[in-house]
């Protein structure tokens, strides 16, 4: 791959923007904080970084941030039709891009799988992982096993209202109506929250930017047959799961069995009366978790460094 040092930095609310050249295609992404750890965040389905716009602070005081705009999603270019599959190899490549040699991983809905990903293959370079929404696992059976799913899941249907509007760029008037009108609201996010009207309006338009993506079907189609079962036994690196309990798309079942099959899950957490984007509608507990787990493995690691 051709990498090129990061370029047209521009400022935001919680960090500066960058963006960085892989291989010829332009990627953005957030940084914010310093420090010796870094921690990048890997967004969802029709997402971008403007999802993690409340835990980038939290996360700051300790750590470098490196939230990113996967190719095909928020600011960043469309590099490929592949999908997934490019996804888990152009992120390592970032890595390099950005100067990050080792990393703790933080993923959301999609991200977890490419978070498990990349720690499965590249456990060298990852030391601890988060995942959030996920991992998708219905959603993968959704893909491959249909009848079978829904028989015994009929909730994760709900993921099949994402899959048909995620990539549909909505006019600049439905999204008015989606910021401006509580029936509107409630529409476009009721599938994903039990509470639409808790989101605060800036929650509202950091979700609407990464509807319409370019990468969305391309990696919808690769839901066809993807097997995600050896990157979920693959990854050994310690992991925390922080859902909701009223995910309709990563049910906490899903996250409960996941820790079942691998013994790297140190602990599962399920906020009570929270939906899919836990980050956004409980961001005060789901940051205590986060921060807390990756300052005590931090501080285990010191303990074996010094005895």
């Amino acid at each position: 791959m051709t990498l090129t040092e990061p370029a047209v930095e521009a400022r935001d609310g919680v960090g500066i923007r960058r963006d960085v050249i892989v291989d010829g295609h332009r990627i953005a992404y957030l940084e914010a904080g310093q420090g010796d750890r870094t921690v990048v965040l890997l967004h969802g389905l029709a997402a971008s970084w403007d999802y993690w716009h409340r835990t980038i602070p939290a996360l700051a005081e300790t750590h470098r941030v490196i939230a990113v705009d996967l190719p095909g999603f928020g600011r960043s270019e469309k590099r490929s039709a592949r999908g997934l599959d490019d996804l888990r190899h152009v992120v390592p490549a970032l890595f390099d891009a950005v100067g990050v040699d080792r990393c703790d991983l933080i993923g959301h809905s999609m991200g977890t799988l490419v978070a498990c990903e990349i720690a499965a293959r590249h456990p060298d370079r990852i030391d601890r992982v988060v995942l959030s929404g996920g991992p998708i696992t219905s959603v993968i059976d959704l893909f491959n096993n249909p009848i079978r799913t829904l028989s015994s899941n009929p909730r994760v249907a709900t993921f099949l209202i994402e899959a048909a509007t995620a990539g549909l760029r909505p006019p600049a008037s439905v999204r008015r109506l989606i910021l401006g009108r509580r029936w509107a609201r409630w529409l476009a996010t009721r599938p994903y929250v039990p509470h639409p009207a808790k989101l605060a309006d800036e929650d509202v338009a950091g979700i609407l930017v990464g509807v319409g993506a370019p990468g969305v079907f391309s990696t919808l189609r690769e839901g066809f047959g993807y097997d995600l079962r050896p990157a979920l036994a693959g990854v050994d690196r310690p992991i925390i799961v922080v859902n909701g309990e009223r995910d309709l798309i990563c049910p906490p079942a899903d996250a409960r069995a996941f820790a079942a099959d691998n013994d790297a899950v140190e602990a599962v957490h399920i906020i009570p009366d929270v939906g899919h984007w836990a980050m956004l509608e409980a961001p005060d507990e789901f940051n205590e978790i986060v921060v807390e787990f990756l300052q005590r493995s931090r501080a285990a690691e010191s303990g074996r460094g010094s005895s």
